[in-house]
């Protein structure tokens, strides 16, 4: 047994979860209560498995293991979650290699001396002559005294050496851990010098709270008017979002987050009881920033500046989300009709009036704030604003222009979809639908995901292409329900071994995550009510945390660096960090050891079916339990409708279907 099986064999969820604040009462094997993921006051639709150690919402969908509660409800990655878990159930975890220790022991050195700096800076804005500066800014901005102390804001002397000569002199730190934390920077002649002069300073934290940056503001004349640590051991602006810190718990109580552009824009906002409000760290929303918010709401509205530069940082944000994974950003529409980024988040758009930001318009108006929120419109209606924004709809290139800004984004929605927005379309451009339809339909290269310029418009001509222990031979799909002597749980280990085999070929096989999810679309596009229920991804077959995380860290690679042979995914489970790095390598020693290796597309497929399968009878018990114990007819009656169409998303998954997706994989062995 590994540690990771020991830690969850050892961690009761019913136990764990009522520890952790959620009231649960016993209804007949399983436990229920109100979702602390979403508001859910009327019905209690949080419900907790023991048999099978999980939990699930029937109304946010939220699901998972001990591991999974925690690392939303936390906050915590999947190692944090480990941790946690393993220090409550009192399981040692093995030391850490040497490098591993020394790493974290920087990254320890660089904590400490952040969390010092910010304290320094705070002291000089609140308590010194030093900081009057700082002082007159934070009150024309209209900060109060809480939020100073809340977001531990602080001032920066214009002066070279102020915090170099505290940090090295008084407090004994090595001028080259000074420079490693990025506050202090070399110049050519090799002195070293502050980075932060003459600046209000905003200490960075991450979701635990830890500081491990800083932006400033310039207060006097000066360029830039804005200025951020650079890349650090511990800061990775790309993967942080301000104020996460402090709005996390609001954020899972409103089952929102609103992201806006600046620091100011968010201290507002929290200023004024808005606390589920964020921001990027100078750049678009990446996918990491979106990996961090899934563990609290699946919800997301951006509200950045209505001005051109403001509307282009919004497009820029929402391409970079869809263009950072290969088919990892394609856009589809929930049961809904909110249109969102597939198996990230809905996402909505808050228009600013002309010439205001955020923080302008909460400080005047904080229910005209509350209105603009509540009218976000979907991604969609933002790109059809966007795109068509200064042409006249009169002529008919501009019509045509109109029309090639926006159909490659209608082709990612599927057919019912598409007939909604080329209505819209219609509409909006005054071309007739049948006209765009053929259009859709006439030119492949509308059908791929466009890729655009500097400022947000499309470039002509340009698209874009803890486990188990694993046997020691991986199991065939066919032989992966055989259950292993003596399991405790035998269902269970079945699901885990197939479930680490699909993830085996997908690492070692280029291509086989992109059969997987054909093949989960091509069910799902007969049964679109059940697409936000169960997904249409790979990592949504997978139900182990640590196969999801090692995943998703394999899926959020750049292109350019994904391994693309053998030898290049070994190399890249050499580098992972424990958990990640022994699980990796089994998991491709499985791969390796399969025979036909020209069948690993079938095979994964069938994995998929079987896993799929195991998802939708695991529901449909769920669902017929929880109608039992429902005494709300309306929601009773949704529950059996969705269990009807359960049934028959079933049916469609038991048929194979031979995909023309990869012939290659199909043909070359022949029949079976």
């Amino acid at each position: 047994m590994n540690q990771i099986d020991d830690v969850r064999n050892r961690t009761d969820i019913v136990e764990l979860i009522t520890s952790l604040g959620v009231g649960l009462r016993r209804t007949g094997r399983s436990y229920v209560g109100f979702c602390p993921f979403h508001p859910n006051t009327r019905t209690p639709a949080f419900t907790v498995y023991p048999d099978t150690q999980s939990f699930y919402c029937f109304g946010c969908h939220a699901s998972g293991t001990a591991f999974d509660f925690v690392m939303r409800q936390q906050g915590l990655d999947f190692r944090g979650a480990l941790e946690l878990l393993a220090a409550r159930a009192g399981v040692t975890l093995a030391p850490r290699s040497d490098s591993e220790r020394q790493e974290d022991a920087r990254r320890a050195r660089l904590l400490e001396l952040n969390a010092l700096a910010a304290r320094v800076f705070n002291h000089v804005l609140l308590s010194t002559r030093r900081g009057e500066a700082g002082r007159a800014y934070v009150e024309q901005r209209q900060v109060g005294p809480e939020m100073v102390e809340a977001f531990q804001l602080g001032y920066a002397p214009d002066e070279w050496h102020f915090l170099l000569e505290y940090l090295t002199e008084k407090k004994g730190y090595a001028p080259d851990e000074v420079e490693a934390a990025g506050l202090a920077v070399r110049h050519e002649s090799g002195r070293l010098y502050d980075r932060f002069r003459g600046r209000l300073i905003f200490p960075i934290r991450n979701a635990k709270g830890e500081t491990v940056g800083f932006g400033g503001r310039i207060i006097s004349n000066g360029q830039p008017k804005y200025l951020n640590s650079p890349e650090t051991l511990v800061y990775k602006k790309g993967e942080l979002l301000y104020g996460l810190d402090l709005a996390r718990e609001a954020i899972r109580t409103e089952d929102r987050t609103i992201v806006v552009e600046g620091y100011f824009d968010v201290i507002s906002a929290h200023q004024h009881g808005f606390r589920n409000v964020v921001a990027p760290l100078g750049t678009a929303l990446t996918r990491s920033h979106i990996a961090l918010l899934k563990r609290l709401s699946h919800n997301v509205a951006l509200a950045l500046d209505a001005d051109a530069a403001g509307q282009r940082a919004t497009l820029k944000g929402l391409d970079a989300l869809r263009e950072s994974a290969e088919a990892g950003g394609r856009m589809v529409a929930t049961a809904q009709g909110i249109v969102r980024l597939e198996s990230d988040v809905a996402l909505r758009i808050i228009r600013m009036p002309e010439g205001r930001d955020p923080d302008e318009v909460i400080r005047a108006d904080p229910d005209l704030w509350r209105r603009l929120v509540a009218e976000a419109v979907p991604v969609i209606e933002f790109y059809l604003s966007a795109y068509t924004a200064g042409l006249d709809l009169t002529r008919p290139e501009e019509q045509r222009l109109a029309l090639d800004r926006l159909l490659p984004l209608v082709a990612e929605l599927d057919a019912t979809q598409q007939r909604v927005y080329l209505s819209r379309l219609e509409q909006v451009i005054g071309v007739r639908a049948e006209l765009i339809l053929d259009l859709l339909r006439g030119d492949p290269a509308r059908r791929r995901p466009v890729l655009r310029d500097g400022k947000g418009w499309p470039r002509h001509g340009e698209g874009r292409p803890a486990p188990p222990p694993l046997p020691d031979e991986a199991p065939h799909p066919a032989e992966a329900g055989a259950a292993p002597v003596a399991p405790p749980h035998p269902a269970l280990d079945a699901r885990r071994a197939t479930e680490a085999y699909l993830l085996a070929l997908a690492l070692y096989h280029p291509g086989v995550d992109a059969a997987v999810e054909a093949s989960l679309e091509a069910g799902l596009a007969r049964h679109p009510t059940l697409r936000d229920l169960f997904g249409g991804r790979l990592e949504d077959l997978l139900e182990e945390p640590l196969h999801r995380e090692l995943w998703r860290h394999f899926t959020t690679l750049p292109p350019v660096w994904r391994p693309a042979t053998p030898e290049q995914v070994r190399a890249w489970a050499e580098g992972q960090d424990e958990p990640f790095r022994e699980t990796a390598l089994r998991l491709i020693a499985v791969a390796e050891r399969r025979p036909q290796t020209l069948r690993y597309r079938h095979e994964a497929e069938a994995c998929a079916r079987k896993l799929r399968e195991a998802q939708i009878a695991a529901r449909i018990s769920q669902f017929k339990e929880r109608a039992h114990a429902l005494e709300d007819a309306e929601e009773f009656e949704r529950l059996a409708r969705l269990q009807a169409e359960m049934a028959l998303y079933r049916a469609t998954v038991q048929r194979p279907r031979r995909s023309s997706t990869f012939p290659d994989a199909r043909d070359t062995l022949g029949q079976e």
